[in-house]
């Protein structure tokens, strides 16, 4: 699964999940296992789905010869919001917050090719709506 893959699937998870009134039917149709088994570990039991909202409204950045931060709020077009998708599993040891390829990768049900679905630097990816009209425009 290649990363624009991984983010179509996310957000269709997203919208999914948002939409349905049997949130655990949904789990269930989406191959969301209540339980994980990783080798050599304590059994994971699903206790929460995470999708945490937010939006850049602005930037700040260092002005020149001064200690205050010139801000620099976006206009509305270029405003982008951002769906972080966790999954929230608990064991006998602890709480880890794995994202959707994660549990992919650890209930066995990606593909040879999702191998590394990461890209092996471990962090979580996001769901991004970029609003903005001109590609590559945030404001960053």
């Amino acid at each position: 699964m290649n990363h624009d893959d991984y983010h179509a699937i996310e957000a269709a998870f997203v919208a999914g999940f948002r939409q349905a009134p049997d949130k655990t039917g949904f789990l269930r149709l989406a191959r969301v296992p209540a339980e994980l088994s990783p080798e050599g570990e304590l059994g994971l039991k699903l206790i929460e789905v995470k999708l945490d909202e937010s939006a850049v409204v602005g930037s700040a950045s260092p002005g020149f010869a001064s200690r205050e931060l010139v801000y620099h709020p976006l206009p509305g077009p270029m405003i982008r919001t951002e769906t972080k998708l966790l999954f929230r599993y608990v064991s006998a040891t602890g709480v880890r917050d794995l994202s959707l390829a994660d549990v992919l990768r650890l209930s066995g049900q990606d593909h040879p090719e999702a191998e590394g679905a990461d890209h092996g630097h471990g962090h979580h990816h996001h769901h991004h709506h970029d609003h903005s009209q001109p590609s590559g425009a945030h404001g960053h």
